[in-house]
């Protein structure tokens, strides 16, 4: 697969001041807007920050950092083809590799192991204190607002004193732009011929008429 034109920096939180809530509903994941400095617009994103006018809600500042015992489960649906399920693994070491997380563990939501309660369970045994599992999905529908919450907490059962979350699906996103112009301009430059197909296509890349 060819690399992606994008720079991901370490996880982070964003900083309450700069997100503007647009609804602010109890104990769920809100729309916000993003301003960025020199735009007279936001981009629509998702956060899942608590609403800071609820003071009895938030537990501190250290909650929105990353720390040496926090563990993430990346959940893609699961798929009888092992390509697809192996492609999760890789998406896994990349994120690895270029974020400040020390434990990290694919999952498939159904289909194909390891299950997200088999990954939760690696969390733990490598000491995670807190699991954040994240859907490797694109929007939030029915698997993201009941199938995988209710095998979070059929999963965290065993582990009680390990508090979790399941945050956002990738959802929008202005580098969800980049990342499919990303992949239309290798395309076509892979039927100019100026380079090979990506491993993703496997033969399918081409011009039909």
């Amino acid at each position: 697969m060819h690399p992606v034109s994008v720079t991901l920096q370490p996880f982070t939180a964003t900083p309450a001041s700069i997100l503007v809530p647009r609804a602010a509903v109890r104990n769920s994941i809100n729309f916000v807007e993003l301003r960025r400095a020199g735009r007279s617009r936001g981009n629509l994103a998702m956060s899942s920050a608590p609403n800071p006018a609820r003071g009895a809600e938030t537990s501190g500042r250290e909650d929105f950092t990353v720390g040496d015992k926090d563990a993430v489960v990346i959940v893609d649906h699961g798929s009888r083809r092992q390509e697809s399920n192996l492609l999760l693994n890789d998406f896994v070491e990349m994120f690895r590799a270029r974020t400040g997380y020390k434990i990290v563990e694919p999952a498939h939501m159904e289909l194909a192991e390891p299950t997200i309660k088999d990954a939760f369970g690696k969390c733990v045994q490598q000491g995670a204190s807190r699991v954040i599992v994240s859907p490797y999905f694109l929007s939030p529908g029915r698997h993201w607002k009941q199938d995988i919450p209710a095998l979070a907490a059929e999963a965290s059962k065993e582990h009680s004193n390990i508090p979790y979350i399941v945050t956002a699906p990738l959802g929008l996103h202005e580098l969800m732009v980049d990342i499919m112009n990303d992949r239309i301009k290798y395309c076509l430059r892979h039927l100019a011929g100026d380079v090979d197909e990506c491993t993703v296509c496997a033969g399918k890349c081409r011009l039909y008429s």
